[in-house]
Formats: C-alpha cells, sequence, structure tokens
C-alpha cells in the first residue's frame, strides 16, 4: 500500500488468481527516507486503487496498526498504557475512515464497502454529533460530501464486533447503524475464541438479527459459499 497502481494490481492477482474475498490492510503506511511520513488512503491519487477494489466488488478491511516514529514520540510515548486497544486502534482508524469521507472517497466510488473492526472505532457512538457538525457547521463552510455519515454507515460500512464483547454497546449499535451492518468477529490473538463465543450466545437479542449478525451478513459481504449449518433456517 505504498503505491496505489502496485497496490490495485497486487489486489487483483490475489483475487482473480488465488480468490482472496478482500483485502485487510494497516491503517497508513510509513514512508519517507526515515519512515517517518505516513500515506493516508483518502486522497484522489489512491482512486486507482479503490476503482480497483469496486471493479473487483471485494470489501476492504481498514485495520489498525501501532503508532511509530515522532507520532509515538509525541502522542504516546508517556501514554504507553493507552497503545492498542484502549484508546491509539481507534483514533488512527476513525480519523483515517473520516479522512476518506470528507475526502470524497465514497462519492467518487459509490459501491464501496468498507469494514470497520471494534464495534467502528468509536464513530457509532460519537454518530449524532459527527453527523450534525458536517450537516450543520461543516457543509456551510464548504464541506463537499454528497451524503451524511449516516447513510454512508448504511450503504458503504460494516463494523465488527472484534474485541467488543459488551451486550450494552452492540444493542446501540444495532440501533445506530442496524443488525444489517453488523458482523461477528473475535480479534484473535488480542482475544480468545472462548469469550467471544460465549458472550455472543448469551446475548438476548432476536434470533434472526442473531443469524445476520453471527453468519448472514458475513455470506452476503463476502459472497461466501454453502458452508455447514449455513442454510439452517432461523425463527425470530
Amino acid at each position: 500500500m505504498h503505491d496505489p497502481h502496485e497496490a490495485a494490481a497486487e489486489l487483483e492477482r490475489c483475487v482473480t488468481k488465488h480468490g482472496f474475498k478482500g483485502a485487510l490492510v494497516n491503517d497508513t503506511q510509513r514512508a519517507g527516507p526515515d519512515g517517518d511520513d505516513m500515506i493516508f488512503y483518502d486522497g484522489p491519487e489512491w482512486d486507482p486503487f479503490w476503482s480497483m477494489v469496486t471493479q473487483l466488488d471485494v470489501p476492504f478491511y481498514l485495520h489498525p496498526r501501532n503508532p511509530t516514529g515522532t507520532q509515538y514520540d509525541k502522542l504516546w510515548a508517556k501514554r504507553k498504557w493507552l497503545i492498542g486497544p484502549p484508546l491509539s486502534f481507534a483514533h488512527g482508524v476513525s480519523l483515517h475512515f473520516l479522512g476518506m469521507v470528507t475526502n470524497g472517497v465514497l462519492d467518487r466510488h459509490p459501491t464501496l464497502q468498507i469494514v470497520l473492526g471494534h464495534l467502528g472505532e468509536h464513530i457509532p457512538f460519537d454518530m449524532w454529533r459527527i453527523n450534525h457538525w458536517f450537516e450543520d457547521v461543516k457543509k456551510p463552510l464548504g464541506l463537499d460530501c454528497k451524503k451524511t455519515i449516516r447513510e454512508y454507515f448504511q450503504q458503504n460500512v460494516w463494523i465488527t464486533t472484534s474485541g467488543h464483547f459488551s451486550t450494552t454497546t452492540l444493542q446501540f449499535c444495532m440501533a445506530e447503524v442496524g443488525a444489517d451492518r453488523i458482523l461477528f468477529s473475535i480479534d484473535y490473538p488480542f482475544e480468545c475464541f472462548a469469550d467471544a463465543c460465549d458472550w455472543f450466545d448469551g446475548v438476548p437479542i432476536n434470533l434472526v438479527d442473531k443469524a445476520k449478525i453471527g453468519r448472514d451478513n458475513a455470506r452476503r459481504l463476502f459472497k461466501l459459499p454453502v458452508f455447514k449449518d449455513s442454510e439452517t433456517h432461523v425463527c425470530a
């Protein structure tokens, strides 16, 4: 992901020759002579890559990475216990994804499907405030997004339960973004399978939504073939 044309070619090779179902890529890349420059994928120079993603009709998972270089020195060195799942992961990915929104990536590639882990990297919990400021403050000042942040989440974004085994926050996200856009996930090796599965088995939601989150949404997003129990009927 240091060059959009090379990245597009590699994605095409992986999908067409090896059957990959999508791409999972680190939030930003490091570049420059000292490795301290940050490459974001939210500028127009990355349109060839995003065009390939939509042409192949596969999802793109924007995954967190640890801070390095001067970013680490200035923000996290004296706050090391906040690195990773406590804060830095969501901090980085939410900045990057909202940059994609405000820089027009989703408008130029309206069928693009983005996966965000950890129940959306804090964004759903700030949805009202982000929407209010985009629509009522930033757009009158020149922000040029064709849709609202809620509409992008409804049409272009999927969130996963990875590393977020909380019934309260899951139910909040179901109300905010809908069960049709949530995927069960674990976050191994940061979390263990048993914790995730035991929690999800006991979540007090209706069985139709549980089947969507636990199975059906992934089948639809990744275009998965029939597998064990994939056709099992679920009653409400």
